[in-house]
C-alpha cells in the first residue's frame, strides 16, 4: 500500500458506483454518508496501489473517526433551515405525520401473483412463492430462515437476480425489499417484466 498517494478511489458495492480522483476530505465526507452495511461492503484504494482494502483496513482507520462527523455537525455561521411553503417537502412523498408516528404511504403497487423465488445467499438456497409482489420487493407464502440477513440475491422466476435486503420491524419474516439501483439492467428489465403481469 502506498502512503504517497494524494488521489483515492471508493468503490460502494451495494450501490454499484465508483468514484476516483477523490481528495481524503472528499474521502472523509463521503463515508459519512454510508450506512452501515454499506460501509461493510466499501472499498477504497490509494493512486497507484495495487490493490483495493476494507475502509476498516488499519492503515485507513482516521478516515472513519467520530470526529470527522462532527467537524461537519456544526451550524454555527449559517442561518436556521426553515419551511415555507414553497420548500416544504411533499408529505405524500414523504409520509403523513399523524400525532407523533409517521404513516409512510404505500410506495409502489403490489401485484397479487404466485411467482417462484429463490433466496440465494452464501451458497444457500430458500425457494418460496410470492403472494405478491411490486417494484420495491416481495411477500412470500413461507417465513425466510433465520440465515438469510443483510444483502442476498433473489433470483425470481428463473429470469432476474435482484439484490434484496429483509423489511425491518416485521413479526413473521416473509416481506423482502428490493435494493438494486434504478440503472441496474436486471431491476429495469424486472420492472417492464412487472406491467405485463398486470
Amino acid at each position: 500500500m502506498s502512503a504517497a498517494g494524494n488521489h483515492w478511489a471508493v468503490s460502494n458495492a451495494l450501490k454499484y458506483w465508483t468514484f476516483y480522483n477523490l481528495s481524503e476530505q472528499d474521502v472523509r465526507l463521503l463515508l459519512l454518508t454510508f450506512s452501515d452495511n454499506e460501509l461493510k461492503l466499501a472499498k477504497i484504494c490509494l493512486q497507484n496501489d495495487s490493490n483495493w482494502y476494507s475502509v476498516f483496513h488499519p492503515d485507513f482507520a482516521g478516515l472513519l473517526k467520530k470526529e470527522n462527523r462532527e467537524a461537519y455537525a456544526s451550524s454555527e455561521g449559517y442561518p436556521a433551515i426553515t419551511e415555507s411553503s414553497d420548500t416544504a417537502p411533499d408529505t405524500g412523498f414523504f409520509g403523513m405525520k399523524s400525532g407523533s408516528k409517521v404513516v409512510h404511504p404505500r410506495l409502489y403497487n403490489r401485484i397479487e401473483k404466485e411467482i417462484p423465488c429463490v433466496i440465494l445467499l452464501n451458497d444457500k438456497e430458500f425457494r418460496s412463492t410470492t403472494i405478491d409482489l411490486s417494484e420495491g420487493g416481495f411477500y412470500f407464502k413461507e417465513v425466510v430462515p433465520e440465515w438469510v440477513a443483510g444483502y442476498f440475491l433473489v433470483n425470481v422466476d428463473s429470469k432476474f437476480q435482484l439484490m434484496c435486503s429483509l423489511v425491518e420491524d416485521q413479526k413473521e419474516k416473509a416481506r423482502v425489499q428490493i435494493v438494486s439501483e434504478e440503472g441496474d439492467p436486471q431491476y429495469v428489465a424486472y420492472k417492464d417484466w412487472l406491467t405485463s403481469l398486470v
